[in-house]
C-alpha cells in the first residue's frame, strides 16, 4: 500500500456553495424539495465595476475611415501619369477637400476642382503618388470639422473609378456596391453597440455602464446615467450612441474632469490626492467660470446615506458601495482642442508635476500657467492643452466616495477612484501619442491605437476585458475550495466569476508556517490554453462502456444538442467563438477568456505513483475532470499539463449551454473525488457531480498516464445514476468491508429516496439501504485517520432536518442515533457536512460522532429579507457517543432542562461546554466541563451568541464544512458566519480547537488544570474547512479565505497526547 498516498480533498460544503434551497424552512421531520441554484451564493456580494464610455463627438469624427471594400493591397492606379495638360500630382501633406457638384465628385486642390484621371480624359484631373500621405477631408459637405492624414492610395481608390459604382449619385461620400464607406462616427457608434451587445446581461447584473459625450467644446455632457446592464437599459444605451452626431471641439480634460465630477455624485466635501488636502472636490475639480460635472447630471447632491449603512448607497448614483471599482473608455480620433479651462486652477493644472522643477525645460514657457501645460516640440491643436494626462492621474489617486467607508475597518481598504483607458482612433497623429499613453500609465489603464473598424471594436474589447480582469483581482470572491499540500508544494484552485474560468496552480510551501513562498510554479489554465485541441485525450461513457470524446461522437440516445461543433468547442476549438473583430456568421460560441472552466466546489485529489510522481485529478465546470501531472521540477515536460480527461455521460445533456453567448452559469463537475487502491496494481477514482447531476462515476486510474484517447477511453468502468437518487454532492466512501471493497455514496439533496448504496467498484452495483425519516442526506463519514485498508463496518450521516445515521454495512441497517434540535427543541439542527468520527478510548465498540449543523445552501439561510429560521439559528457542535453495540439505541434527550445556557454542563444526556470571549486576548475560551462516556451520551457547544465582540462575533454562525480530527485528540473546525451584504468576501469566521473527547478546552498537558485557547478570528471572510499540516514548528491548520488569502493558526495539542490511531491524518511539510 506504499506506491499511493491517497491525498483527501474533500468538497468545502460551504465555501461559495452553489446550493440555493428556496424558500425552504424545515422543521423536525419536515422534508421539502430543493431547488438548486447555478450560480455561485458568495458572488452574489460581488460589486459590478461602473464603465463610463467617453465616446468622441466632434466634427473630425466627419472623417472617413478607409475599410471595406478598399482594399490597401489591391492595385487601383500604377503610377501616375504625367504631370501636364491639366493633370497635377500634389505634393505629399497637400491639403485635399472634397466637392460635389451635380452627383459627381471633385477634389479640390488649392482652390480647382478635379476629377481622378481614372474618371476622365479631359480638363482639370488628379493623381495621387500611392505611398505619399495627405491631409484630406472626404466628408461632404466640408466644413465644421478637421482634417485627417490618407495615402494616396487611399485617395485615388476613394476619387477613382472604382469598385464597379458609377461616379455619379455622390452626396456626401464615394457610394460603393458592396461593403461600405463609413466615418468615424458611423465606425465608432457600431463598434461602441457590438461590444455592448457582447457583455451578458446577468442577475444582478455583471457590470453598470453609462455613456457621455463633449457637450459642443464645452465639457462634456451625460447621454445615459451609469445603469445595470439588463437588456431595456442596454437598448436604450444603443439609442442613445446610435443618435450621437459629430461636431465642435475636443476638450478631452474637461470631460474627463466633469466624468469624475458626476462619479463622485453624493460627496462634496474635502479630497486627499497626492499631496493635496483640505480642499472640496468642488474646488478641486473646477474649471474657469463653472464647477465641473457632466451637463445633465446633478453633481452637487450630498449623500443621504447614514453614516451607521454606508454601504447601501443610492441606486441613482453612479459609485453605490465602499468597494466599486469604476473606469473610463476615452475614445478620441484627434488631440486636445478647446481644452484650456484649468488654466487658474493651480491645483490641477500640472498635478502630475511634469512641467515643475529640472522638467519645466521641457515645457512651453517653463509651465507658465498660460502655456497650459504644453510641452516643448509638441504639435497641439487650437486651444490644445495637456492637462488630460493631470485630470487621469488626480482621478485615480483620490477617493471619490471617501464617505462610503467599509463597514468593517479591518477589511482591507479600498479607493472608490476611477481608471482611464484611452483609444486614439483612425489618426496617424495620434499613434503613440504621449499624453494619451501618459494618461492611461498614470491612470491604471492601457492605451490603444487603432486605425480602422474591426481593431476599434478589438480595441474597446480589450479595454472591457482589462477592466473585467483587473476588477477581478479586487472581486470579493475568487476561491473556491481548500488548499491541498504534498511534502512542500500546494495546490490550490480558484475561478472568475462573470468570465467563468478556473485555474490550478502549484506552489511552494514554507516549512515552517506552510504558507506559499514565491510565486506560482505552474498554472493548469496557461498550460490548457496552448495546447491544441487535438493533442487532448478526452474520454466519455456512452451508457455501455469509455468511448473517445470527439468529433463523430455516437451513441443511441446522444442528446442532439451535443453536436461536433459543440464536442469541438469542449476540446478548446475557438474557432466558432464570437469574435467581435471578426465579421463571420458561423461564430455564433461564447466567446470565453480561456479554455479551462471555473473551478467551485472539487477540490483537487493528489495521488503519488511510484517513482514519488504526484498526479492531480481535478473536477471543473468545464464540464470534464481533468487528470494533471503534479510534478514542478523544469526537467519534468509534462508538468502542470493535463494528461486525459474525462466527460461523464451524466453531463451531456447539458454541455451545450456551455456555448451558448448568454450563458449565466452551471455546474458539471463539481463534486469531489474520492481514490483508493485496491491492490498493488489496482487504484480506483468514484466522483460525484455536485449541482452538475443526480450519479457517480468510476475510472481506473491503476495508469495515469494515457497513451492515446482510446487508451482514456478504456479506462472508464460505469456511471451510476438510480432512480430517485439527488445531486450527488457527497464525495464517495470507498472502504474495505470483510474482504471486499466497496463504494458508498448518499442519496442527496433533492432525492425521492433516502440512504445510502453499497456499490461493487468493478460493477457499480449493489443494495440500498433506507434511512428512516432521513431527508436530504448528503455527506458520510467513516472513523477518521485509519488506514486505507482498514475494515470497515460503519459510516456515519446528517441530513438537512437533523437526523444522524449510523449505517451498518454488513447488516445493511440504518438506525437514527440522534436528532438534533436548538434549545427550543422544535426547530431541526439541519446537517449540511461530513461529520468526523474518532474512537473512544478503551473501547473498541463506541465512537464519537463530531457533527456541525447549519446551513448555508439559499438565499434564505443568510439573515436579511426573505430569512429563514435557520439563518438565524443558534447553531451547535456535537460530539455524540454511538454504541455500536447497541443495534437501536434510544434516541439521547439531548439537552434536558438546560435551554439556552447550562451551569457545570447541564442536566442533559450530552454534557453542555460553552464559550467566552476573552477581550484581552480576542479569542474565545472554551469551558472544561469534565465528561464520562461511561454515563453521558457525548457532549454539545453551542455557538455564542452575546454581541462581544461587537464586529466579529459569531453570532449567526453556522458549521458547514467538515471538521479535522488530529492523532492528538484535537477537533479542529471552521465556523461561518455569511452575509449579503456588498462588497462582504461572503461573511466572516472563526477556527475553533477543542477537546475532542469532551468538547472543551484543549488541555496544555494531560491531566494538567491549564488550557489553550479555543477560538481564533480568521477575518472578514470565509473560510475552508482545514487541512491539517506538520511543519517545522508543528501542526497548523491551513484555511483558504474566499478573500484568496490563506490562514495557518497554530494546532494545540497537549503535550503528552499520544496518537490513538494506526495512521496520522495530517501532511508533513518538508
Amino acid at each position: 500500500m506504499n506506491d499511493m498516498q491517497t491525498k483527501p480533498a474533500r468538497r468545502v460544503a460551504m465555501l461559495l456553495r452553489a446550493l440555493v434551497l428556496a424558500g425552504l424552512a424545515l422543521g423536525s421531520g419536515a422534508g421539502l424539495a430543493q431547488a438548486l441554484n447555478d450560480i455561485p451564493m458568495a458572488v452574489k456580494n460581488n460589486t459590478p465595476p461602473n464603465f463610463m464610455f467617453m465616446i468622441d463627438n466632434s466634427g473630425s469624427m466627419l472623417n472617413i475611415v478607409p475599410g471595406p471594400p478598399y482594399d490597401p493591397a489591391a492595385t487601383y492606379m500604377g503610377a501616375c501619369p504625367a504631370a501636364g495638360g491639366g493633370i497635377v500630382i500634389p505634393a505629399a501633406n497637400s491639403t485635399i477637400e472634397i466637392r460635389v457638384v451635380g452627383g459627381e465628385p471633385f477634389a479640390r486642390l488649392a482652390g480647382t476642382n478635379r476629377r481622378h484621371v481614372s474618371v476622365t480624359n479631359t480638363g482639370n484631373r488628379i493623381c495621387f503618388t500611392n505611398t505619399d500621405n495627405y491631409i484630406a477631408r472626404l466628408y461632404n459637405p466640408v466644413g465644421g470639422y478637421g482634417q485627417s492624414s490618407y495615402t494616396g492610395h487611399y485617395l485615388n481608390w476613394y476619387f477613382g473609378n472604382y469598385d464597379g459604382h458609377p461616379m455619379t449619385g455622390w452626396t456626401t461620400r464615394k457610394p460603393v456596391n458592396t461593403g461600405s464607406v463609413t466615418t468615424r462616427m458611423d465606425v465608432a457608434k457600431n463598434s461602441a453597440t457590438t461590444v455592448i451587445g457582447a457583455l451578458p446581461i446577468t442577475t444582478p447584473a455583471s457590470v453598470r455602464l453609462g455613456l457621455s459625450t463633449f457637450n459642443s467644446g464645452n465639457g462634456g455632457t451625460l447621454r445615459m446615467g451609469m445603469s445595470d446592464l439588463t437588456a431595456a437599459n442596454r437598448a436604450t444605451l444603443n439609442t442613445s450612441i446610435s443618435g450621437l452626431n459629430a461636431g465642435g471641439t475636443t476638450p478631452l480634460a474637461e470631460t474627463l474632469a466633469d466624468i469624475g465630477r458626476y462619479m463622485a455624485t453624493g460627496y462634496s466635501g474635502n479630497i486627499t490626492a497626492d499631496g493635496v488636502t483640505g480642499v472640496s472636490i468642488n474646488d478641486f475639480l473646477a474649471q474657469n467660470g463653472r464647477g465641473s460635472c457632466l451637463n445633465g447630471a446633478n453633481c452637487l447632491t450630498t449623500t443621504t446615506d447614514a453614516d451607521a449603512a454606508p454601504t447601501t448607497g443610492t441606486p441613482t448614483r453612479p459609485i453605490q458601495y465602499w468597494c466599486q471599482r469604476s473606469y473610463a473608455f476615452v475614445m478620441t480620433d484627434g488631440l486636445s482642442n478647446g481644452d484650456q479651462a484649468f488654466s487658474n486652477n493651480t491645483r490641477l493644472r500640472d498635478y502630475d508635476r511634469d512641467c515643475q522643477g529640472a522638467l519645466a525645460a521641457n515645457c512651453v514657457s517653463g509651465g507658465a500657467s498660460t502655456a497650459w501645460d504644453r510641452k516643448a516640440g509638441r504639435f497641439y491643436e487650437a486651444e490644445g492643452s495637456d492637462y488630460l494626462d493631470d485630470v487621469a492621474k488626480a482621478l485615480f489617486d483620490m477617493d471619490l466616495r471617501p464617505n462610503l467607508p467599509s463597514p468593517d475597518p479591518v477589511l482591507r481598504p479600498k479607493k472608490n477612484n476611477l481608471s482611464t483607458y484611452t483609444i486614439g482612433f483612425a489618426d496617424r497623429g495620434l499613434v503613440n501619442d504621449p499624453l494619451l499613453v501618459n494618461t492611461a500609465r498614470q491612470a491604471g489603464g492601457k492605451a490603444l491605437f487603432p486605425a480602422d473598424a474591426a481593431e476599434l471594436t478589438s480595441a474597446f474589447t480589450s479595454v472591457i476585458t482589462d477592466a473585467f480582469a483587473k476588477d477581478a483581482a479586487a472581486a470579493a470572491v475568487a476561491v473556491a475550495n481548500a488548499q491541498i499540500t504534498l511534502g512542500n508544494t500546494g495546490y490550490a484552485s480558484s475561478y472568475r466569476s462573470g468570465s467563468w474560468y478556473g485555474d490550478l496552480v502549484a506552489y511552494s510551501l514554507n516549512t515552517s508556517t506552510a504558507l506559499q513562498t514565491g510565486g506560482d510554479l505552474w498554472s493548469l489554465r496557461v498550460n490548457l490554453d496552448s495546447q491544441t485541441p487535438a493533442s487532448r485525450k478526452i474520454a466519455t461513457f456512452n451508457g455501455s462502456s469509455g468511448v473517445e470524446f470527439a468529433s463523430g461522437l455516437s451513441y443511441a440516445g446522444k442528446p442532439a444538442s451535443l453536436t461536433n461543433e459543440v464536442i469541438n468547442y469542449l476540446r478548446g476549438d475557438r474557432s466558432k467563438e464570437i469574435d467581435a473583430a471578426i465579421t463571420d456568421p458561423a461564430r455564433t460560441f461564447r466567446a470565453r477568456q480561456h479554455v479551462l472552466g471555473d473551478i467551485i466546489n472539487a477540490e483537487p485529489v493528489v495521488v503519488t505513483y511510484p517513482g514519488n510522481v504526484p498526479i492531480i485529478f481535478q473536477g471543473g465546470n468545464g464540464g470534464m475532470l481533468h487528470v494533471v501531472d503534479g510534478r514542478v521540477e523544469a526537467s519534468v515536460p509534462t508538468r502542470g499539463q493535463e494528461l486525459w480527461a474525462y466527460v461523464p455521460k451524466l453531463v451531456h445533456d447539458n454541455l451545450a449551454e456551455l456555448t451558448k453567448p448568454d450563458y449565466l452559469h452551471k455546474y458539471y463537475i463539481d463534486g469531489t473525488p474520492a481514490v483508493a487502491e485496491l491492490s498493488t496494481t489496482s487504484k480506483i477514482l468514484v466522483g460525484g457531480l455536485g449541482k452538475g447531476g443526480r450519479g457517480y462515476f468510476a475510472l481506473d486510474i491503476s495508469d495515469y498516464n494515457a497513451a492515446t484517447q482510446a487508451d482514456a477511453a478504456s479506462k472508464v468502468l460505469w456511471e451510476f445514476s438510480p432512480t430517485g437518487m439527488g445531486y450527488s454532492f457527497g464525495t464517495p466512501l470507498i472502504v474495505k468491508v470483510g474482504s471486499d471493497w466497496r463504494v458508498i455514496v448518499a442519496s442527496g439533496y433533492d432525492a425521492t429516496v433516502h440512504g445510502i448504496w453499497v456499490l461493487d467498484p468493478a460493477t457499480g452495483t449493489g443494495p440500498f439501504i433506507s434511512a428512516p425519516s432521513a431527508s436530504g442526506l448528503a455527506h458520510l463519514g467513516k472513523l477518521a485517520n485509519t488506514a486505507a485498508d482498514a475494515n470497515t463496518r460503519y459510516v456515519w450521516g446528517g441530513d438537512n432536518v437533523g437526523n444522524v445515521f449510523r449505517f451498518d454495512l454488513v447488516a445493511q441497517t440504518a438506525v437514527r442515533i440522534a436528532v438534533l434540535t436548538d434549545a427550543g427543541g422544535t426547530l431541526a439542527q439541519p446537517v449540511t457536512s461530513p461529520p468526523e468520527v474518532g474512537p473512544v478510548p478503551g473501547s473498541t465498540t463506541k465512537f464519537l460522532v463530531h457533527i456541525g449543523t447549519g446551513r448555508y445552501l439559499a438565499d434564505a439561510d443568510v439573515p436579511g429579507p426573505g430569512q429563514n429560521p435557520e439563518a438565524v439559528q443558534r447553531q451547535t457542535i456535537y460530539g455524540l457517543l454511538d454504541d455500536t453495540s447497541v443495534a437501536s439505541p434510544a434516541l439521547p434527550n439531548l439537552r434536558g432542562t438546560n435551554g439556552n445556557t447550562c451551569v457545570n454542563g447541564g442536566n442533559g444526556d450530552l454534557v453542555c461546554q460553552t464559550l467566552t470571549y476573552v477581550a484581552a486576548s480576542g479569542r474565545y475560551q472554551a469551558s472544561t466541563n469534565a465528561v464520562d462516556l461511561s454515563t453521558k451520551r457525548g457532549w454539545y457547544l453551542d455557538l455564542p451568541t452575546d454581541t462581544t465582540p461587537t464586529a466579529n462575533n459569531m453570532i449567526n454562525g453556522r458549521i458547514v464544512s467538515k471538521p479535522a480530527l488530529t492523532t492528538g485528540g484535537t477537533l479542529t473546525l471552521t465556523v461561518n458566519i455569511p452575509t449579503n451584504v456588498q462588497c462582504d468576501p461572503g461573511g466572516r469566521s472563526w477556527f475553533l480547537a477543542l477537546n475532542s473527547v469532551t468538547g472543551g478546552a484543549v488541555p496544555r498537558d494531560i491531566g494538567g488544570n491549564t488550557y489553550f485557547e479555543s477560538g481564533f478570528f480568521l477575518g472578514y471572510a470565509l473560510g475552508s474547512r482545514p487541512v491539517i499540516v506538520l511543519t517545522a514548528d508543528g501542526k497548523r491548520a491551513l484555511i483558504r479565505m474566499s478573500d484568496k488569502d490563506v490562514k495557518n493558526p497554530d494546532v494545540p495539542e497537549s503535550a503528552t497526547a499520544a496518537a490513538q490511531w494506526r495512521r496520522i491524518y495530517f501532511r508533513p511539510v518538508k
